[in-house]
């Protein structure tokens, strides 16, 4: 049985750049949420780390696999109380559902299926411009990692 582990990681801000506090909650909402989804290939051999999976290395590393590889990655525009679909490597999917947002968070429900149904079905508040990890499936003599950003 295939099992997945879901990571919710301290949110990092996607751009790497914080800004103050007082201009976060003064920023004005985006029509829609782009959320992007990356399929990152975890191995225990080796030791290594593709270069534009830098800026999540140490996240990653958490994960107790030695090399990671970037796959593939995928977006999508998600309107409020909108949903859609990514399809991701692997003959999988990701269903992502905007519940609700404000200027610090959006609630997220994240479904991610197989084909035959759901493998996972969680809800996660992610910090805006943030993210958090999935980790799961095995691919193809190791995991599939999936980082999920929320970017508004």
């Amino acid at each position: 049985m295939r099992r997945w582990f879901v990571l919710l990681l301290l949110s990092t801000l996607y751009s790497g750049i914080a800004e103050a506090a007082d201009n976060k909650s003064q920023a004005a909402l985006s029509d829609s949420v782009q959320v992007r989804v990356w399929s990152v290939h975890a191995t225990k051999q080796g030791a290594s780390v593709d270069d534009g999976l830098k800026r999540l290395a140490k996240h990653l590393r958490a994960l107790n696999y030695g090399t990671f590889r970037l796959l593939r990655k995928d977006g999508v525009a998600v309107p409020p109380k909108g949903t859609r679909k990514i399809d991701i490597i692997g003959n999988k999917s990701v269903r992502v559902t905007v519940l609700d947002r404000n200027a610090e968070r959006a609630r997220v429900r994240v479904q991610i299926g197989n084909g035959g149904g759901n493998v996972l079905d969680t809800t996660v508040s992610i910090r805006r411009n943030g993210f958090f990890i999935v980790a799961g499936p095995r691919h193809d003599g190791g995991i599939l990692v999936l980082p999920i950003f929320a970017r508004y």
